[in-house]
């Protein structure tokens, strides 16, 4: 339909259009006329504000009907034609500045439907981050985003992981101390911990987004982003982030603090704009974390980072701030938390650093905050230190500090810190307990479904619970903040020790390549499990990536014999690297074999070619792919769908192939001369697809409990269920839609299967 928009061209001119007819709209479609201020280009966001601020069609109710749904109607097909979160922006601030209260909350209400629908298309395109203006690290330019997710959230606008993760943005984006600025990331982390806190920290809904905001913060620490940090943190209770921390123990230690100036640099980084509570607490949790954790695995890896901290940040930042008043009982605990600990250990660092001690004191005495409790505290410090350093009573400038506080009341200091000892630790590089590996799956958490993504989860599920790849996981040495590699390794940690709930492979999913980090569309599993692998294998460090090869990528090369050439010698390809066998049904058989498919795939084909050495083009070619080597775990994909010319759709084979629960490739070839040790593959996973047809259905991984190999485990996304079945059993429980698709199996020896051909 056209409007009267339409027969101009520039923005003055649609203005004066605008101006003329905004008392004569009663007959025109405004859905016509705000679709076409919309879609105009660079001009479409003034344009539409001088609609709004004109109130043409009296879209921004502020006068005249009471009929709410009346008003309603009218508003919602107006804004459902806006096409960028800038519209959505300027009807915020028109709506609070110009309709009437009582229908401002019924036109957020409404606004936040629109954005939800435009951030999941925006998704999909993969320009979320732009159309939120985060892709900038100037907060002005994000300002009016912040604005509307403030108002529209929670209340009008359902949060989703990813949201809520892109919200913590502007945070690091905080350089300078701007009132302005400080207090509207203020008012968006009162959003934000709204969110976390809707139903208690307890509830598996908020647990994504408590642990998306306190790594958000220690992200902010380590890379310097401090002003935003201190906005955040001081907002959050100590009994919260206790509990966060606890919940989290080993996901923290093994992700941020296994490396002491990664460590360091966190700490200085939640210290540097201001020393708070909040603060001292977080350091105070992680290194009790550390100390204990070094005693538990006996690794000298914790206790050097307990003792590089000491050095260079307790002695020296936190040391020379024992004057400060407001938190000067957590200071002093955590002062002493070190100072007694190392004390069994290494007396020269502190005794070195006394002189800064001492002249932090005497200054504080002069201060008019002065007063007993102040000093107090201080002087019990100092008792509490003389017991373990010996000579500090007899010090001169001690006894001179102790004068000038002139405290009357007998102190009697009480001992409650811990000596360390760490006499037994050794070198320890495998950092996880093998027992949390092998627990029963009753401890096991699952994946959340992030929209269509069980084909991920399954694949997901099956490679973090896989022993073998474990050892690759552990010895990553990772930086704190995203890639593929780090995002990888973090959901391992927190499927391995997380012990209720779900994790969410949301930060995951952001680093996979297209179309996998941004589609909300079933993709199959095998084409990912590929394209995964491949990246993964591509971004380990050098010295990981021949162990990976060799556990999922096996060689052949093709071969072609041509029976025109008078020598009929084979012509040889040079090798290939190939992850995984294609398994095809055989159409002449009823009763399908793994044995036969496996076979088939290697059987030769006849073409048509034009032979390298006789230089004829001849069908009496026959070409066929070779095995070199077989990896030392094997996937085989059961081929389920062909295309149908005349429906124009991917049918799916519901045909069963039973299983074979262990397979002998001397059997299969026929080759009694292969290495015995190397040649039986038992099943350990397979994933099912369950549903009629490739563009829909389901995925669910089955495994093998490590502990108990009798026990199957299913991983359907966050639900985790166990199977104790014997191998009839199991191949008679799937029911005929719920067909293997991907199978793996692994070496017996835990090594490649090398063909000597």
């Amino acid at each position: 339909m056209t409007t009267p928009l339409d027969n101009v061209t520039t923005l003055k001119d649609k203005i004066k259009i605008l101006d003329d007819i905004k008392n004569h709209t009663k007959n025109l479609d405004l859905q016509a006329i705000y679709k076409h201020i919309h879609n105009i280009g660079q001009d479409s966001h003034e344009l539409l504000e001088h609609a709004l601020k004109i109130n043409f069609g009296n879209v921004l109710r502020n006068q005249g009907s009471n009929d709410q749904t009346e008003a309603l109607q009218v508003f919602k097909k107006v804004c459902e034609t806006a096409r960028d979160l800038n519209h959505i922006c300027i009807y915020v601030k028109l709506i609070k500045n110009n309709s009437r209260q009582d229908l401002q909350k019924v036109y957020l209400k409404e606004l936040g439907f629109q954005t939800e629908k435009l951030i999941t298309e925006f998704r999909k395109q993969g320009t979320i981050i732009q159309q939120l203006r985060l892709d900038t690290n100037d907060i002005t330019k994000q300002r009016f985003m912040i604005e509307m997710i403030t108002t529209l959230c929670p209340q009008d606008l359902g949060f989703n992981p990813e949201l809520f993760s892109l919200m913590l943005i502007p945070f690091k984006c905080l350089h300078k101390a701007d009132p302005t600025d400080i207090s509207l990331l203020e008012r968006l982390a009162d959003v934000l911990l709204s969110q976390c806190n809707g139903q208690g920290i307890a509830n598996q809904n908020q647990v994504h987004d408590w642990l998306a905001l306190l790594t958000g913060i220690i992200q902010y620490a380590y890379e310097g982003n401090s002003i935003g940090l201190f906005i955040l943190l001081r907002k959050i209770p100590d009994q919260h982030i206790s509990e966060l921390l606890y919940r989290h123990k080993y996901y923290m230690l093994l992700n941020y603090f296994n490396n002491l100036k990664v460590a360091l640099k966190i700490f200085q980084g939640l210290t540097f704009y201001s020393i708070t509570q909040q603060s001292i607490f977080f350091i105070k949790t992680i290194s009790q974390f550390l100390y204990e954790y070094a005693l538990e695995i006996r690794s000298k890896q914790y206790s050097d980072i307990l003792k590089y901290i000491y050095q260079e940040f307790i002695l020296t930042t936190m040391l020379g701030n024992i004057q400060m008043v407001n938190y000067s009982a957590e200071l002093i605990d955590l002062l002493l938390f070190y100072i007694v600990g190392m004390s069994s250990i290494d007396q020269d660092p502190f005794l070195k650093s006394l002189d800064l001690l001492y002249a932090r004191l005497k200054q504080a005495s002069t201060f008019k905050i002065f007063n007993k409790e102040f000093a107090t505290q201080r002087i019990q410090f100092l008792l509490t230190v003389a017991i373990y350093y010996n000579g500090l009573n007899t010090d001169e400038q001690y006894l001179n500090v102790i004068k000038i506080y002139q405290i009357t009341n007998q102190l009697n200091p009480h001992n409650q810190y811990t000596q360390w000892n760490f006499s037994k630790l050794i070198e320890q590089q495998n950092q996880i307990d093998q027992n949390i590996l092998l627990r029963d799956s009753k401890d096991f958490v699952g994946l959340e479904n992030l929209t269509n993504t069980c084909f991920m989860n399954s694949i997901l599920a099956k490679l973090i619970h896989d022993l073998v790849l474990q050892k690759v996981y552990q010895s990553l040495q990772l930086i704190p903040y995203p890639s593929k590699l780090s995002s990888l390794q973090k959901l391992f940690l927190l499927l391995t020790y997380q012990k209720q709930g779900y994790c969410s492979p949301y930060e995951l999913k952001r680093q996979l390549r297209e179309p996998y980090s941004n589609t909300n569309d079933q993709q199959d599993v095998s084409e990912f499990a590929h394209h995964f692998l491949e990246d993964l294998l591509e971004l380990l460090p050098k010295h990981l990536q021949i162990p990976m090869e060799k556990i999922f990528f096996g060689y052949h090369r093709s071969c072609i014999e041509c029976f025109n050439c008078p020598k009929r010698q084979p012509a040889y390809r040079p090798k290939e690297k190939f992850l995984g066998i294609d398994l095809h049904f055989n159409e002449d058989e009823d009763n399908q074999d793994l044995y036969d498919m496996i076979r088939k795939a290697y059987e030769k084909e006849q073409i048509e070619f034009t032979c390298d050495k006789c230089n004829q083009r001849t069908d009496r070619v026959f070409k066929s792919q070779q095995l070199i080597q077989l990896p030392s775990v094997l996937f085989m994909i059961v081929h389920r769908f062909t295309f149908n010319a005349a429906t124009q759709t991917m049918n799916k084979m519901l045909t069963k192939v039973p299983f074979r629960f262990q397979i002998d490739f001397r059997d299969i070839f026929n080759q009694k001369k292969l290495n015995s040790k190397d040649c039986i593959y038992d099943l350990y996973a397979f994933i099912v697809h369950m549903g009629k047809n490739s563009y829909s259905g389901h995925y669910i991984c089955y495994a093998r409990q490590l502990n108990k190999p009798d026990v199957w485990v299913t991983f359907d996304d966050t639900m985790i269920s166990n199977l104790e079945y014997d191998s009839d059993q199991l191949d008679k429980e799937l029911i005929a839609e719920e067909t293997p698709y991907l199978l793996f199996y692994q070496n017996q020896s835990g090594q490649p299967l090398i063909f000597n051909n």
